[in-house]
């Protein structure tokens, strides 16, 4: 099943109790489909996720699963050369801010790149499975 198909059904489920955010649902479809944006994608979820009346909060729970299959944290030497990957856990994060952090504290303290490479950059991307 092809990304828009799939984001579309996803998507279904949560348009009627966040209509009011319309304008970040479209946001997500794009940031998915033709030319795919992950950390759009990530940041619409957040911003879906703010405005969700408590109840309608687990229907995001689809959508979450969906990114977290699909997109991937890259760990990145100036070069580009990848120098790790990590899941993308949205499960705990409240916010793009916290998740971000999350992912910057690990780094700082788990990880020790300083002999390879000097500044480390990271970013959401697509799993090179799910790119297609």
């Amino acid at each position: 099943m092809s990304h828009i198909i799939e984001i579309d059904q996803l998507l279904i489920e949560i348009a009627s109790p966040l209509s009011k955010e319309a304008d970040t649902i479209l946001d997500l479809r794009a940031a998915a489909s033709a030319q795919p944006h992950p950390g759009r994608c990530v940041m619409c979820y957040f911003k879906l996720l703010a405005a969700a009346p408590s109840v309608a909060v687990p229907r995001l729970t689809s959508l979450r699963r969906w990114l977290e299959a699909r997109i991937e944290i890259a760990a990145t030497r100036d070069s580009g050369d990848v120098l790790e990957t990590m899941p993308l856990d949205l499960s705990t994060a409240t916010d793009l801010e916290s998740c971000c952090q999350r992912t910057i504290n690990t780094i700082l303290e788990d990880r020790d790149y300083r002999a390879g490479a000097p500044a480390v950059a990271l970013q959401f991307r697509f799993r090179p499975a799910t790119a297609a």
